[in-house]
């Protein structure tokens, strides 16, 4: 719109000028036909002065259109960047759309959710009521249990008492049953000594029969088979 306004006022420029060339003309024209009776040497000479003139007045046409195509070439710069900058902005425009659309999306998951989480705060508020319900049902035991607990203490302090005891006879018949046990080993020992000398002495006292039997005859016998029977 700024091109086109600057454009229709170069054009109205350019048509004042050429009016006004054209009422030079005219007043040239009309000065030409006043003194036709002036000398050749002035007509030549208003000739060239209106030349001059005219050259002055195009060369400031020439130097007002150079400007003004300047004017106009920075314009049409101007309005290409504009027009870049339109279109980035658009870019943006349609980017900060798509953002807002995105955004709306996850809005609309965040109020599903919080729905969802307020049911679920509903829900965890009724369990806490009946977990309180139950904490004070359960207090109400543990006071009991605690009662309870007393009873059994004072219970196991009297059976770890009679334990005590218990594990003192304990160690005095392991202490009696070793010193049995001993006696058991020493008379064991003992036992296998006699049995020695006594088969010892089986042996002595059947050769002494044998040596016997010969000589005592039937007699000698009957007492050394009754000997051996306590054998």
């Amino acid at each position: 719109s700024t091109i086109q306004r600057q454009r229709r006022e170069l054009q109205l420029l350019m048509t004042e000028l050429k009016d006004r060339e054209k009422e030079l003309n005219a007043m040239a024209a009309s000065h030409l036909t006043q003194h036709r009776a002036c000398e050749q040497y002035r007509q030549r000479v208003l000739t060239l002065e209106q030349r001059c003139a005219r050259l002055d007045e195009v060369q400031k046409r020439n130097e007002v259109i150079r400007v003004l195509t300047k004017h106009v070439g920075v314009v049409e710069t101007r309005e290409k960047e504009a027009q870049r900058e339109l279109s980035e902005a658009r870019q943006q425009l349609c980017e900060l759309e798509k953002k807002q659309q995105h955004i709306r999306e996850k809005c609309q998951d965040f109020e599903e959710k919080n729905q969802s989480l307020s049911s679920t705060v509903m829900a965890l508020s009724t369990q806490v009521g009946s977990l309180q319900v139950r904490e004070e049902e359960l207090s109400s035991m543990l006071k009991l249990k605690d009662q309870d607990v007393a009873k059994a203490s004072s219970y196991i302090l009297d059976l770890s008492g009679r334990l005590q005891d218990l594990e003192t006879s304990l160690k005095e018949s392991r202490s009696q049953e070793s010193k049995l046990a001993k006696d058991l080993e020493e008379n064991k020992l003992r036992y296998k000594e006699a049995g020695h000398k006594v088969t010892q002495l089986k042996g002595t006292l059947l050769k002494l029969c044998a040596k016997s039997i010969g000589n005592s005859g039937f007699f000698s016998e009957l007492f050394v088979l009754y000997l051996l029977s306590f054998f």
